[in-house]
């Protein structure tokens, strides 16, 4: 839901509520919609969005913590190709916020606009 906004305060706001509801759902009800799913999988890039936008926002401190967390939520995601894309997507946050770029990532989604 938040993929549509440019605005990362907009982004920001569908991202903690995206993380909200993981957190209140279990295995079972995931899995309701696809046998494989698995919640510990979501963290990873729930973290990391709320991340990639507070950066954005020029919060470093909380968005160094925030991908913190999902570096260490990313040994849940699967050796496949979108278990790739969230592992390459951390390293290039955590490089922006240790650069304190808040410049919108060319692989962020919705960027190619």
């Amino acid at each position: 839901m938040a993929d549509p906004y440019e605005d990362p305060a907009e982004a920001l706001i569908w991202d903690v509520r995206a993380l909200d509801a993981a957190e209140a759902i279990t295995d079972e009800r995931a899995q309701q919609h696809h046998a494989s799913l698995h919640v510990a999988g979501f963290y990873p890039s729930l973290y990391l969005n709320i991340a990639d936008n507070l950066r954005r926002l020029s919060s470093f401190d909380a968005a160094a913590e925030h991908i913190r967390h999902a570096e260490q939520h990313a040994a849940a995601l699967s050796d496949d190709a979108y278990g790739n894309t969230i592992r390459t997507a951390i390293d290039e946050v955590h490089e922006a916020i240790d650069n304190r770029d808040t410049a919108r990532r060319a692989s962020a989604p919705g960027a190619a606009r």
